[in-house]
């Protein structure tokens, strides 16, 4: 078995644009004129904030045994047993797999995270 998903967090520039570590793409902000776009590129396993997914691969989907689940199910098992949608992409354990968690300071206590993983 493959270990824990590697993770790095951004908590002075968390602002900084988000780019996948095996290709370059830069997943959030892609668009100068919509900073909110997502670009998932397809080493991208996640993008998510600490109140929803914004974009799910299979990979991820099936690395954490989601797959066939609805929205619903998935929502509340991060809400839940998972100590929040954090705990749960932490989890994560394709080989390689990196994940950016990028922090808003204080008084926010708002995270965004983006997950990677090399093609196989």
């Amino acid at each position: 078995m493959a270990n824990a998903i590697q993770r790095t967090e951004l908590k002075t520039y968390y602002y900084t644009p988000v780019h996948c570590p095996f290709c370059g793409t830069r997943v959030m902000g892609a668009d100068p004129a919509d900073e909110t776009r997502i670009t998932a590129c397809p080493h991208t396993l996640f993008i998510a904030h600490d109140m929803a997914f914004e974009y799910r691969s299979e990979r991820f989907d099936k690395n954490l045994s989601l797959n066939g689940l609805t929205e619903k199910e998935v929502e509340e098992r991060w809400l839940g047993e998972e100590g929040g949608v954090d705990g749960l992409t932490n989890k994560v354990t394709l080989a390689d797999a990196i994940k950016v968690a990028a922090y808003a300071p204080a008084p926010s206590a708002y995270g965004s995270y983006y997950g990677f993983a090399p093609i196989e």
